[in-house]
């Protein structure tokens, strides 16, 4: 079952709901592997675009990342969802930590793939800035998408025509707006490093191998962090590792979930 996040159904459970949020600049139909492999096995999806993004208007001012986590938390009272295990790529894991500050009782488990705890550096707060500063005196996203076109994948993918076109594709859908917010609202998230602590459940944390924007090394300082942390690297994927080696990947999600008795 896959709710969007403007075709609300009401879910009957008695059972724990996945919610996938997305990474930047894409939107939920990067999630359409696992989405699939989950609805093979009869395990309810909840996901979402975020504003400017997707099918999604922009915010009307600009917001904090607990903004997004608002949002999310809304998608899944319409849904009838009062548990989730979620599970959130890059800019998804800093909402999905942003979520549990806000919720930690609607949290069944968590997935943190591709994502780091910390807040960003003077330096990465800075190339956000310089990013928002380029699409406003320009109006052009391009280099925005072709820059993670080359972090999302290994070299050896970055030459897949399909995955390639697929991920542009996502991108080409944000707004200007969209990407501007979602920008400003991560250079000044929180740092979320202390948080982990207080999470007394398992907790999966997934990488890939040639990650270059959140790195293995960032994976393990959370791993360290977490009670319940378990670590999984996923070989031949950078960035995007759920869209460059789904079957790695939902591999992974599959043996969390039978960890937590889902599956």
């Amino acid at each position: 079952m896959y709710i969007e996040q403007k075709t609300f159904a009401r879910i009957s459970l008695n059972r724990t709901a996945v919610l996938f949020l997305h990474a930047f600049p894409v939107n939920h139909a990067m999630w359409t592997p696992q989405m699939n492999f989950l609805a093979s096995r009869g395990i309810p999806v909840v996901t979402l675009d975020y504003p400017g993004f997707g099918d999604s208007a922009p915010f009307t001012t600009p917001p904090t990342i607990d903004a997004y986590a608002r949002q999310a938390l809304d998608v899944l009272d319409e849904s009838g969802v009062s548990n989730a295990v979620v599970v959130g790529l890059s800019m998804g894991g800093y909402v999905a930590l942003a979520l549990y500050r806000l919720a930690p009782e609607r949290f069944g488990g968590l997935v943190l793939a591709d994502t780091r705890a910390s807040a960003d550096t003077e330096e990465g707060r800075q190339r956000r800035f310089q990013l928002i500063e380029n699409i406003e005196r320009t109006g052009d996203i391009d280099p925005i998408i072709q820059g993670h076109i080359e972090k999302f994948f290994t070299p050896d993918h970055q030459q897949n025509a399909d995955l390639v076109t697929t991920a542009r594709r996502l991108m080409q859908r944000a707004t200007n707006t969209g990407i501007i917010h979602a920008l400003h609202a991560m250079a000044h998230r929180p740092d979320s490093m202390e948080l982990l602590s207080q999470m007394h459940f398992p907790v999966e944390v997934i990488v890939g191998e040639s990650d270059s924007l959140t790195t293995v090394a960032d994976s393990r300082k959370m791993v360290e962090q977490l009670p319940q942390g378990h670590l999984t690297v996923i070989p031949e994927a950078a960035h995007l590792s759920n869209l460059e080696q789904p079957e790695a990947f939902n591999r992974a999600l599959e043996a969390y979930l039978q960890k937590l008795g889902l599956l």
